[in-house]
């Protein structure tokens, strides 16, 4: 099992964009701090703590990864771990990858990057 990726979209810029634009107070806080419950418990029991602390309130941030993609049936649009991921690869499906960085504290949530998945091996 050799896990890789193509395709891979970065979505940084537009995050910089968005804290430019709400430090210039274009944009107001409460449309960028909008993680839903769904989003944020997964964060919470599925992600990994990150290095960066939130750009709104300085509180440590967790990076979660969601999985989209027909082939997946009922676990489409769902929360995973890199093992599991890793695994639906090499089960040859076809799949998107979404990293999101996730606030508990005070919501904030971004899309960072999409790629699609496929093993190597």
């Amino acid at each position: 099992m050799s896990l890789s990726f193509k395709h891979i979209i970065s979505h940084e810029w537009k995050r910089a964009q968005h804290l430019k634009e709400y430090r210039a107070g274009l944009v107001d806080r409460s449309e960028l701090c909008d993680a839903d419950f769904l989003l944020c418990a997964a964060a919470e029991h599925h992600g990994v703590d990150m290095a960066k602390r939130c750009p709104m309130c300085e509180a440590p941030m967790r990076l979660t990864t969601w999985v989209y993609g027909a082939e997946l049936g009922r676990r489409a649009g769902s929360a995973r771990n890199a093992e599991e991921i890793a695994e639906f690869a090499a089960d040859g499906l076809e799949f998107t990858v979404h990293w999101v960085e996730v606030c508990t504290a005070c919501r904030w949530n971004h899309l960072l990057r999409a790629a699609t998945a496929y093993d190597e091996g």
